[in-house]
């Protein structure tokens, strides 16, 4: 288990529940099965599995936990179908199809009616707690899936102060004068890939993936006013990413640098595999984000 995605929330308030705590507020609101006639259920599972009654892993000053979402597939192509065939035989019984809105009415009616015959698709979002750096990370691509996470944490506690980092023309400018001077700062690198947009209503966008050759037209659009929002970094030879201007980092991947460190043979369980890997990609992620604080923290 590695972390490949990391949305950020800055904690306002220090934490004051620890591990055992935690673990056991979260067990308390575990994941249900998806009721008959419910579109989605979600709730905290265990990180070590189904059969473990420990809800959070510690390991010094994080800590591991995740939420559990069973969502129900009804595929459009299926609804539609029945739908269409609901409307062609109400055409040849009076004449004429039904309008707009009795038609939004008989597609939700069926969608009712076919929700407790639907399969059941199951997600575990994994997300861990930085008490050092006050910082809860969420291993999710999609903001608003991490946004969910959050949201059910602070039902699951009755109260949790997190801010998300929101996207900053700030750290689009940082990004574009390392992709300019094809020099970063702190231990990062620019790597492969890139993308860059207007922050304005033309919403233009222009994507790269060799950023080590960047092509006449890729500096024409940033000499007209382009920025970089999202950068292929590598950290201290550490860390490969992709960094948007938000501060979300997707597509981490630990080199073998960091990898050579987890000594698989003295590893006897599936329990000791999940600490020593979180224990090893925790600390590399909290020396990572240090720095990449103390790059925008002034800007």
């Amino acid at each position: 288990m590695w972390f490949k995605n990391a949305r950020l929330f800055q904690l306002n308030e220090t934490l004051t529940l620890d591990a055992e705590q935690l673990s056991a507020a979260l067990k308390n609101d575990a994941l249900k099965a998806c009721a008959p006639m419910e579109a989605v259920s979600k709730g905290w599972v265990s990180p070590f599995g189904s059969d473990s009654e420990l809800f959070v892993l510690k390991s010094g000053h994080a800590m591991l936990f995740a939420l559990g979402v069973e969502e129900k597939v009804l595929p459009a192509a299926v609804v539609n179908h029945q739908l269409n065939q609901q409307l062609e035989s109400i055409k040849a019984e009076s004449g004429q199809k039904p309008g707009r809105k009795q038609q939004t009415d008989m597609k939700q009616q069926l969608m009712l009616e076919m929700l407790p015959q639907a399969f059941v698709k199951p997600k575990t979002i994994m997300a861990y707690l930085d008490l050092k750096l006050d910082l809860l990370v969420v291993d999710c691509a999609s903001q608003n899936a991490a946004e969910d996470l959050v949201s059910q944490l602070r039902q699951t506690l009755g109260s949790f102060k997190a801010s998300a980092f929101g996207p900053s023309s700030a750290v689009a400018q940082v990004l574009t004068q390392w992709v300019i001077k094809a020099q970063g700062d702190a231990g990062f690198q620019p790597d492969n890939e890139i993308v860059l947009e207007t922050l304005d209503d033309s919403k233009g966008v222009v994507r790269g993936r060799n950023i080590a050759h960047l092509e006449d037209q890729m500096k024409q659009h940033i000499d007209n006013g382009y920025l970089v929002t999202q950068l292929g970094l590598l950290f201290n030879d550490r860390i490969e990413l992709v960094l948007g201007h938000d501060l979300g980092l997707k597509k981490i991947k630990f080199t073998d640098v960091v990898l050579d460190q987890l000594d698989d043979e003295s590893i006897e369980s599936e329990w000791q595999l999940l600490d020593s890997r979180f224990t090893l990609f925790s600390l590399e992620l909290r020396a990572m984000f240090k720095a990449l604080f103390d790059v925008f923290s002034s800007h």
